[in-house]
């Protein structure tokens, strides 16, 4: 097992066919009866395999097995940008540039093919072995032309401290949105502290919307100021 989260189970397994191991993700038994988990679950890989970059996990299969959803996607070592801050703190201008240069390539693809991420954050930044970033977690993403949200009314979908203005007031989005968590997850590799909190999750939304996030540059005075403005 490599995780899990709201929607299922990650796996390691080797493909005995062509030699090479591969990630598995499983739809949660307790929402295989939901049907519009299903169809959510479904739309993450159709909408990540339609996706041929280098930044972004790749999809390879997907299939079903006495009722059990899942499907089969490459396998990245290495950890998560969320990892990483946890084990090693804030990162210095260069590395966090990097980080920034190649996540923006990947979201830039997904973008021209309509469809965004809505859950950029350190946990769905995976940096290889060879220090490559790769994009995962499509489970929300929002394809142009969709029909539906798969939302709830009032429900917002995403991580709320990264969460863009938009999802806050559960308004119409675009890839303006992803571009926000993305710099919400910058200010935080630079500086270590989510640029937003708040006591409850409504505290954290109105922040979001309502106050200006800190300066980075007094959080850490080394950051250089081109990447600063970039984050800002």
């Amino acid at each position: 097992e490599l995780g899990r989260g709201g929607m299922g189970v990650v796996y390691k397994a080797h493909e005995e066919s062509l030699n090479r191991f591969v990630a598995i993700k499983v739809l949660g038994e307790h929402l295989t009866e939901d049907s519009s988990y299903v169809e959510r679950f479904l739309r993450e890989a159709q909408s990540a395999a339609r996706l041929n970059h280098p930044n972004i996990v790749q999809i390879y299969a997907i299939s079903e097995d006495a009722g059990q959803h899942f499907f089969v996607m490459e396998y990245v070592t290495g950890r998560s940008l969320q990892q990483i801050l946890r084990a090693r703190g804030p990162l210095d201008s260069v590395q966090t540039a990097r980080i920034a240069l190649q996540s923006a390539s990947g979201l830039r693809e997904a973008h021209d093919n309509g469809i965004v991420h809505r859950d950029i954050k350190p946990a769905n930044l995976i940096l290889d072995d060879r220090g490559l970033i790769k994009i995962a977690d499509f489970g929300l993403a929002l394809m142009g032309g969709a029909t539906s949200r798969l939302t709830a009314t009032g429900m917002f979908m995403g991580t709320p401290g990264y969460l863009s203005p938009e999802q806050c007031l559960d308004q119409d989005i675009d890839h303006r949105t992803d571009i926000s968590s993305l710099g919400v997850t910058l200010f935080e590799a630079l500086s270590g502290k989510a640029p937003f909190t708040g006591d409850s999750p409504l505290a954290l939304l109105r922040q979001i919307v309502e106050v200006e996030p800190p300066d980075l540059g007094e959080l850490n005075p080394d950051v250089d100021p081109e990447l600063k403005a970039l984050v800002q």
